[in-house]
């Protein structure tokens, strides 16, 4: 779909003279380039007036329309607030209507602000591309200084959302204050069904995704310790954490696998860096638990961290606290010195450190003290490299590198060791009795267009793998399927966005993912097998040029680049040795071919160059199991019960109708008959319980089809072989 008509579709009606004129912008490009003089000085001049003219009107109407939501839910608090509990419900009905429209309407600013903004951006690249004059330098200052595309509307969703849960929240009457003791009986029960479940959020949904939830849970906000003022307008809502891992990086395979156990252990903040508040984290993942995984936690005080990490400080005194205060009990204390040495256990004995920080904007939905419906938005991720590899000093000797401002979303002068995710990740949490459904609102929500399921996706996996992909030898299957989905919303707003927003973008993702996915290539396998030890190691080359003296003499021409054939690669069949049995003999014209450039001359002098990929990563993903694979497995079962009933017959028979040496034959037929439906019987259970726990295999079973193989044969050449040997009678 073209961007104009994308436009035209994306317009909200009551605002439709408020747009940018793409059309008619686009129009003028026409009929100037079409012109009998060409594109004149005139016709850029008339351009950049409409363009400037359209700009101005644009930021001037975000402007107005912002503040006037803002007077509309001060009005609509300030009746909420002198609302008596002897309410009519026609008054409720007409409350909750207005805050309604309210909430519309920021999801349509927020719509109309992106849409406009994809709309300058594709206008002056199209211009650019057309004419001699160059417009996108001078424009995109003045985009910069009249930045209508930068409004924070994190401020009217939090009040929004109390003024939902101020007029009543779902399944409470109207006035009921939502507090941990109005839940009394809702939560803390025992057998409550537990799960987990994470999406993508482009960010042209972001908007309408929170603006769907709030209707239904208030809006958390996170308050960290210290003076200053916490309020809606005030609160940073940026999430820092700092993951820490070895040389050997085993907690990134570990949680990559998703193997039991496996533990990822980071330094949290929220805010800026200046909050003095540390939190260590670990989560640790365990299958039995549908939720995935475990949290454990303590807080630190930053001045304390680089200390702790080398293990020269403990939390002695804090424990000594803790006892005197008497606030928890000796079991819990007891519990939570266990969980800081264990900790710290782990961080020294595996030589943990610093590896990838990750920042984003959390936007926490949930009622207080109820965990049956909690979800979360994380949106601008941006991941920072924090180890010291390569040669580079990042984080030094310290828990982080002091050289990262905040906020990270504008471009820094260390863009090379950043990576910024461009969509935004919904997590859904529930715990519900075993009975009870989920919320409709909720299944709506993740079987809407808005989200994309995102199952075992992990930022800090998604980090190290874009940016340290030199330095580990998996990597997860989400990449591939970054760049192939497309999404729900229209195709040409999501590229134009992409390419051109910085703040959400990275320059070089798409490449990095294109050559992770070319190095899956039989090419690669053969040139792994034949020249492994020539594959480059070096982590920014890609290709190695290995001299092959085997191809010809010291002097000669290459061949043609395009004459390679996937044929030419194949192995030879059989057995090791087999492959080269029979070979075309060559004549004077005859051409030798190559495995990576194809046909060559045989009489060419020069050594033959072959270009050797390096060597291709492993991708782990999670095995689906589909229901044909089973039907498979059940197939292969019958297959060999049909052989074994087939073989004993004919040992019956033999035994029942022959002499001795018939029944001799017949006795090792009907045996090697009984061992092969006990072993098609054992192969199939392997095989399915394999199938049910998800396993990658292998599933192949070489030895005991050969076996069988030998059985039936020794069977057969001692009958023809005694047969042949007894003297018949005269």
């Amino acid at each position: 779909m073209k961007f104009g008509d994308n436009l035209e579709d994306s317009t909200y009606e009551p605002w439709k003279d408020n747009y940018v004129q793409y059309n008619a912008l686009k129009r003028q490009l026409e009929q100037g380039l079409n012109g009998h003089n060409g594109w004149t000085e005139r016709d850029e001049g008339i351009f950049g007036q409409t363009l400037d003219s359209d700009l101005t009107k644009i930021y001037a109407f975000v402007n107005s329309k912002f503040e006037e939501l803002q007077e509309r839910t001060t009005k609509a608090e300030l009746r909420v607030a002198t609302f008596q509990e002897a309410y009519n419900q026609k008054a409720l009905d007409s409350l909750t209507a207005a805050i309604t429209e309210i909430t519309d309407e920021v999801n349509q600013l927020s719509k109309y602000c992106r849409t406009n903004y994809a709309g300058f951006l594709k206008i002056v690249k199209k211009h650019d591309k057309n004419v001699p004059y160059k417009l996108r330098p001078v424009f995109m200052v003045q985009l910069k200084s009249r930045a209508f595309y930068n409004v924070n509307f994190d401020s009217l969703v939090v009040r929004l959302s109390k003024l939902y849960h101020t007029i009543g929240a779902e399944s409470l009457a109207f006035g009921t204050p939502i507090t941990p003791s109005t839940l009394t009986g809702m939560i803390n029960q025992q057998g409550l069904d537990r799960r987990s479940f994470k999406f993508w959020v482009h960010p042209d949904n972001v908007m309408e995704v929170k603006t769907t939830v709030l209707k239904h849970l208030p809006v958390i906000l996170y308050t960290p310790r210290g003076p200053g003022p916490n309020n809606s307008e005030s609160l940073d809502p940026s999430l820092s954490s700092v993951y820490l891992d070895n040389s050997s990086f085993d907690l990134y395979n570990t949680k990559l696998e998703r193997k039991e156990g496996a533990q990822a252990i980071r330094l949290r903040w929220y805010g800026n860096p200046s909050n003095n508040e540390i939190i260590i984290e670990r989560k640790i993942h365990h299958e039995i638990n549908k939720l995935g995984e475990y949290h454990d936690r303590f807080s630190i005080k930053e001045k304390y961290v680089d200390a702790f990490l080398k293990g020269t400080y403990t939390l002695d005194r804090q424990v000594a606290k803790l006892k005197e205060q008497g606030v928890k009990s000796p079991a819990e204390i007891e519990q939570f010195q266990e969980l800081v040495k264990d900790v710290q256990k782990s961080i020294v004995d595996m030589k943990l450190r610093p590896v990838l920080r990750t920042v984003y904007n959390r936007t926490a939905f949930q009622i207080p003290g109820d965990n049956r419906v909690r979800l979360s938005l994380d949106a601008d991720l941006c991941m920072i490299r924090e180890d010291n590899l390569d040669g580079v000093t990042r984080s030094g000797n310290h828990w982080r590198r002091m050289d990262v401002e905040y906020p990270v979303g504008t471009k820094t002068a260390h863009e090379h060791d950043m990576t910024r995710f461009n969509y935004a990740i919904l997590e859904v949490k529930l715990e519900l009795p075993p009975n009870k459904a989920t919320p409709a609102w909720v299944e709506e929500l993740m079987n809407s267009h808005l989200v994309e399921s995102a199952e075992s996706f992990s930022k800090y996996v998604h980090g190290v793998a874009v940016l340290l992909e030199s330095h580990v030898a998996l990597l997860p299957f989400w990449l591939a399927q970054l760049e192939k989905d497309s999404g729900r919303t229209p195709d040409s707003m999501r590229g134009q966005l992409s390419s051109d927003t910085p703040t959400i973008s990275r320059a070089h993702s798409t490449a990095e993912i294109d050559s992770i996915n070319s190095r899956r290539s039989s090419v690669v396998s053969r040139a792994e097998s034949e020249h492994g030890p020539a594959l480059s190691k070096g982590k920014n080359r890609s290709m190695d040029v290995v001299v092959d003296n085997n191809y010809g003499g010291p002097y000669g021409t290459s061949s043609r680049p395009g004459s390679f054939r996937a044929s030419s690669i194949k192995k030879g069949f059989g057995f090791k040795g087999l492959g080269g049995v029979f070979k075309m003999s060559k004549g004077k014209d005859s051409r030798e071919s190559s495995p990576l450039l194809g046909p060559t001359q045989a009489d060419d002098a020069i050594p033959q160059i072959r270009i050797i990929p390096p060597k291709p990563k492993k991708v782990a993903g999670v095995l689906k199991v589909e229901a044909k694979v089973f039907f498979a497995n059940e197939r292969t079962f019958l297959k060999w019960m049909n052989f074994a009933v087939l073989l004993g017959t004919l040992g019956v028979g033999l035994f029942n109708a022959g002499d001795n040496i018939g029944r001799f034959a017949g006795i090792l037929l009907a045996v090697t008959a009984l061992l092969t439906l006990v072993y098609s019987i054992w192969l199939y259970e392997r095989r399915l319980t394999m199938l049910r726990n998800r396993d990658p295999g292998p599933y192949d079973e070489p030895v005991m089809p050969t076996l069988m193989c030998v059985c039936l044969l020794t069977a057969i050449s001692l009958n023809f072989y005694l047969k042949s040997n007894v003297k018949s009678k005269p």
